[in-house]
C-alpha cells in the first residue's frame, strides 16, 4: 500500500477523525470532500481518504485542510475502513462513503454527539437521493429506510448505518481487533462486538448524509448478492456453533425480507414514487436471500474481496 501518510504525530490531536473510503470506480470522493471542507470547524478534524480505486487520480477541488490519502488499490470496502481506523488519531472515528454526502451541520452534530456520549457508538440519519429511480429507491429502502431523522428521534432505530457512523477508536481496535484483521470493518460483526463489549449506542438525527442517485438494477442486484454471500459466509465462519441454524433457516429469509421491506416502502418518503419501486425492491430482497443462503452453505468465496 502506498500514499500520503496521515498527519505527523507532532500535530495537535484531532477532535474527530473522519475516514472516507472510495472503492467503486464510478464514485468520486470529491462531493463528500467538498461538503466536509465547507463545514465550520473542519480544521479541528482530520480527514483520511482510504482510496481503493485502481489508478485513481488525487482528489481535486475544495478539500479539507487536514486531509491525508491512503492509496490501497483493489482493497475491498471493509478493509479500507479498517485501514483508515488504524491510521486515525482521534478518540472517535467517523466513517463515510462517497455515495452519502454530508448535509450542512454534519460535523457540528458529530462533535456534539461525541461530547454528549463519550465512548459510545453513534449512528446518523440517512436521507434519500433526490430524483430517485426504481433502483435508487429500492437500494435506499433496503439499506437505509430505517434511518430517517424522525425514526432516529423517536427511538425506532437502534442500528448503525455503515455509511455515517462514529465509533470509539480504542474500543474498536480493542474489542474488534480480530474481526478487523480477518474481515476488515464489516459493520454487522463489528457492531455486535462493540455492543456485546458494553459500548453504548446513541442515534443522532442531525448528523445526516444524503444518498446520491445512480444505481442501475442489474449491477445493484449483482452487488447485493455479493454483499449477502459475504455476510452469510462470514457469519457462519464467526459462529460455527450456529452454522446449521443459519443454513436451515435460509428458506425463511425471502419471506422475512419481503414482508419487512415492502412494508417499509410505503413509509419511506422518497418524493415522487416510481411504479417500478416495489418490483425492484422485491428482486433486491430475493437477490440478497439467494446470496445469504449460498454463503451459509458454501462460504463467502471471493465475495468479500469485491465489496464496494
Amino acid at each position: 500500500m502506498s500514499g500520503e501518510a496521515p498527519a505527523p504525530s507532532s500535530a495537535p490531536s484531532p477532535a474527530l477523525s473522519v475516514v472516507l473510503i472510495a472503492r467503486h470506480p464510478g464514485q468520486r470522493p470529491e462531493p463528500a470532500l467538498a461538503a466536509l471542507a465547507a463545514e465550520p470547524g473542519i480544521g479541528a478534524a482530520e480527514v483520511i481518504l482510504a482510496d481503493g480505486r485502481p489508478g485513481a487520480a488525487p482528489p481535486s477541488g475544495p478539500l479539507p485542510p487536514r486531509l491525508s490519502v491512503l492509496a490501497a488499490p483493489g482493497l475491498a470496502m471493509p478493509r479500507l475502513k479498517a485501514l483508515g481506523a488504524e491510521a486515525a488519531r482521534g478518540e472517535a472515528v467517523a466513517f463515510l462513503e462517497p455515495k452519502g454526502v454530508p448535509e450542512p451541520g454534519w460535523l457540528g452534530a458529530a462533535l456534539a454527539g461525541v461530547a454528549a456520549h463519550p465512548g459510545a457508538a453513534l449512528g446518523g440519519a440517512v436521507l434519500p437521493p433526490r430524483g430517485a429511480g426504481p433502483a435508487d429507491g429500492a437500494a435506499f429502502v433496503f439499506e437505509y429506510g430505517a434511518f430517517a431523522p424522525a425514526d432516529l428521534a423517536a427511538g425506532r432505530c437502534r442500528d448503525l448505518p455503515g455509511n455515517n457512523m462514529v465509533l470509539p477508536r480504542r474500543a474498536l481496535l480493542g474489542l474488534c481487533g480480530g474481526v478487523l484483521r480477518a474481515e476488515g470493518l464489516n459493520k454487522p460483526f463489528v457492531q455486535a462486538r462493540l455492543l456485546g463489549g458494553g459500548v453504548a449506542l446513541a442515534m443522532l438525527p442531525r448528523m445526516a448524509v444524503r444518498m446520491a442517485p445512480g444505481h442501475r438494477l442489474g449491477p445493484l442486484l449483482r452487488s447485493r448478492f455479493g454483499y449477502a454471500r459475504c455476510y452469510g459466509g462470514t457469519r457462519a465462519a464467526l459462529a460455527p456453533d450456529r452454522r446449521w441454524a443459519y443454513r436451515l433457516g435460509a428458506p425463511l429469509v425471502p419471506a422475512l425480507l419481503l414482508a419487512r421491506h415492502l412494508g417499509a416502502a410505503g413509509r419511506v418518503d422518497l418524493g415522487a414514487r416510481s411504479p417500478g419501486l416495489r418490483p425492484a425492491l422485491a428482486l433486491l430482497c430475493l437477490a440478497w436471500s439467494a446470496g445469504e443462503a449460498l454463503g451459509s452453505w458454501a462460504g463467502p468465496g471471493s465475495a468479500c474481496d469485491a465489496l464496494y
